[in-house]
């Protein structure tokens, strides 16, 4: 089936997949093995260098995985995709494949933690220095280039403080300065923005949360041009191995499949739950792009505003910590843990949880405030969400 000129539903449910010849199957079955027996014929292709449709072993890729592959690939209208068993994983291998020993990177100052300790431990023993900006306008990058410079590095909406990235500023200081654009795309998901589309040169996901979409997995995506991702998958991803399972790949194709069904009713309860908080008193401010309060929300408007606004928002409750934490405590629905995108309404705390390991100098720098809460939006009734919402605050009194 051609899909190039379909709507995003249409490839979510039909990119990457083909019926089984051996049985028919409309889903294709998932290939639990680790190895693949060639015959002769395929062994004097391969050795012709000829691999099209021969695997040799599962760390380096699988039919199933190819599957999930093609399918995110047509999603972001990208060459190619390559899936790890983590979004870190994802994230690690796309940047050393940018960036080496004593080479230097320009990042966002707001990042989810598990980048920010990455780049701000891990990379410090490999001697590559990280500079932090608070925006990517010209003259600010202009200031913290060096001749060694790799890459940009920043998040599409950031993490937990809902700020906007201006993505095509994002680009035009990367081709000015001829520096590799990456943007972390998880919050937003190929639904309601594709950023190479924009110019950006690789884009990675937690698949974990969103693209996945029912908590019961962990992974990673990295997507750009064939050159790039070829790139990975032939050296770093080889050696260190991080492979997701045939089933988590299988299970992610399910997910995709309704992506954009799960992904509008997301962003509109969010919409709904963020305009409730608005007029609550206890509540000190919300964070949403869609709100015409957000200080990014003619920019929002601009990206986004024809989709959605996404299904994350964060809010910070009068009274800080103490505060913050009784009306966590006191939630019906909203389930207390620190991932994000599944079907179920969660909240966490970032200052206790996700960036609790952070100073409080680093948190505040990165406009983390001891009452922020943040809260991913999931799929149940709006009123129902709302209702327990109403029920946690009333108990903070």
């Amino acid at each position: 089936m051609k899909l190039e000129n379909t709507g995003f539903g249409t490839k979510a449910v039909h990119a990457g997949q083909e019926i089984d010849p051996a049985t028919g199957a409309l889903l294709a079955p998932m290939h639990m093995t680790a190895t693949y027996c060639w015959t002769p014929e395929m062994r004097e292709r391969y050795l012709s260098g000829d691999k099209e449709g021969i695997f040799t072993y599962g760390r380096s890729r699988n039919p199933t995985q190819n599957e999930l592959q093609e399918k995110i690939a047509a999603l972001e209208n990208a060459e190619r995709c390559l899936v790890t068993a983590s979004g870190m994983a994802a994230i690690s291998l796309a940047v050393l494949a940018c960036a080496q020993t004593g080479d230097h990177i320009i990042a966002h100052k707001t990042l989810y933690s598990g980048t920010f300790k990455l780049f701000d431990q891990l990379f410090e023993e490999f001697k590559i220095d990280i500079t932090y900006v608070d925006d990517f306008e010209e003259q600010t990058i202009a200031k913290a280039v060096r001749p060694n410079t790799k890459l940009l590095y920043a998040e599409t909406i950031f993490n937990p403080t809902m700020g906007v990235l201006d993505i095509e500023k994002f680009v035009g200081a990367a081709k000015k300065f001829e520096i590799m654009s990456m943007l972390d795309s998880t919050f937003t998901t190929p639904y309601l923005i594709r950023p190479l589309e924009y110019g950006v040169d690789v884009v990675v996901h937690s698949t974990t949360k969103y693209i996945n979409g029912h908590g019961d997995l962990i992974g990673g995506a990295t997507v750009g041009n064939a050159k790039f991702i070829d790139k990975i998958r032939a050296s770093i991803y080889q050696k260190l191995g991080p492979v997701p399972s045939p089933f988590s790949c299988w299970l992610m194709l399910r997910g995709l499949k309704t992506l954009h069904l799960r992904m509008r009713a997301h962003c509109e309860n969010a919409m709904a739950v963020a305009k409730w908080l608005e007029g609550q008193p206890q509540i000190e401010s919300v964070i949403y792009p869609g709100l015409p309060s957000h200080p990014d929300y003619v920019l929002a408007k601009k990206l986004y505003g024809d989709v959605g606004y996404g299904g994350m928002l964060s809010f910070v409750v009068k009274g800080g910590t103490q505060a913050a934490t009784k009306f966590c405590d006191n939630l019906e629905i909203a389930k207390y843990c620190v991932s994000l995108g599944d079907c179920d309404t969660m909240v966490q705390q970032p200052p206790l949880m996700t960036h609790g390991m952070l100073s409080k100098e680093v948190r505040e720098k990165m406009g983390i405030k001891d009452g922020l809460v943040r809260l991913s939006v999931g799929i149940e009734d709006a009123s129902d969400i709302i209702s327990s919402l109403e029920g946690a605050i009333a108990a903070i009194h």
